[in-house]
């Protein structure tokens, strides 16, 4: 096999959010990784994401059919 044909392994590289929260993993990348969200500030984890409920396929399907339906009889 040829030697150094995959990336140094590096433990402890920092990941660091917009909300200051620090975190270390361990990867092949050397230098402290910026990301925009972690867990600590992004809505789906913390619980401030709004549910918005919508109509599925086949409700919207049946709707579209009954006013198909009255139109025909209408005319």
């Amino acid at each position: 096999m040829k030697k150094e044909l995959h990336p140094n392994y590096v433990k402890g590289t920092k990941v660091i959010c917009i909300c200051e929260h620090e975190q270390t993993i361990n990867t092949t990348l050397e230098w402290p990784i910026k990301i925009e969200s972690c867990p600590n500030c992004h809505p789906t984890y913390t619980g401030k994401e709004q549910k918005i409920v919508v109509k599925g396929r086949m409700e919207k399907f049946l709707e579209k059919q009954k006013r198909m339906e009255a139109a025909k009889k209408a005319a």
